[in-house]
């Protein structure tokens, strides 16, 4: 998993080599695809490997503002094709997309998106680490939930490709259990098992929980509506911290 990580590092502001495409652009069409792979009830997996394999391909290809849609679709496909136990079916995502794009075009985008990524779809994506890291925390069901909630606002928020998906993901489970007020907020265990430590985590959790904060409030609101629900514990409805304890 590591080793997966290492060979793929950080993207960084990839979007400095798009000219038609902003970050604003970015967060908005993972908004709403976070909202379709919720209607198609997908797995949390195909959600990672969804937003893996957008940004691989806008960092390789500029693209216009017109085909974002396109390649948010095509991306979800793939993923669900890959990680899922069956994957929504083409007439389904044209009808999502009111009607858009053709069918041909979406098997058009394929096939590109394919070659392009050259076929590697095994990503080591936050869902991997997360699941390994919330085993070492020793989670209960509100730190996974509160965890799940803050890695997943990273995901429509540009600033976090800076940072590789192990820090993202200890450094949500560091700020889940800061809110918590668990005590200790991090063990050896966690040390051991993320490779890393609180002064290691600090700029990535201040950026984390700064997100937590403006959730509430913001306009891409689809994440914290989906985990106001009592399925995911109602965690956004859980005040952010001031500051954490750094």
């Amino acid at each position: 998993m590591l080793l997966l990580q290492a060979l793929n590092p950080a993207l960084g502001y990839y979007l400095s080599t798009q000219t038609k495409v902003s970050p604003v652009t970015r967060g908005i069409l993972i908004n709403w695809l976070i909202e379709v792979h919720s209607k198609f009830d997908l797995m949390h997996e195909t959600l990672y490997l969804t937003m893996n394999l957008l940004d691989r391909y806008l960092s390789q290809v500029p693209v216009q503002k017109n085909e974002m849609q396109l390649i948010g679709l095509t991306a979800l496909l793939l993923a669900s094709k890959y990680e899922d136990y069956w994957h929504p079916r083409i007439k389904d995502l044209i009808s999502i997309s009111a009607e858009t794009y053709t069918r041909e075009q979406i098997l058009g985008m394929e096939r590109i998106m394919l070659k392009q990524l050259k076929f590697r779809l095994n990503e080591a994506t936050p869902y991997v680490f997360m699941l390994r890291f919330l085993k070492a925390a020793q989670s209960n069901k509100k730190l996974q939930q509160l965890s799940f909630y803050l890695i997943e606002l990273c995901l429509v928020e540009y600033e976090a490709l800076k940072f590789k998906p192990s820090l993202l993901c200890a450094s949500a489970i560091y700020v889940a259990r800061c809110t918590l007020h668990m005590a200790p907020v991090w063990t050896a265990l966690l040390i051991s098992h993320t490779h890393y430590n609180v002064s290691q985590m600090k700029d990535c959790s201040d950026m984390i929980l700064r997100f937590h904060k403006a959730a509430k409030t913001g306009k891409l609101r689809v994440t914290y509506d989906k985990y106001m629900k009592s399925e995911r514990s109602n965690v956004a409805v859980l005040k952010p911290l001031d500051k954490l304890p750094l």
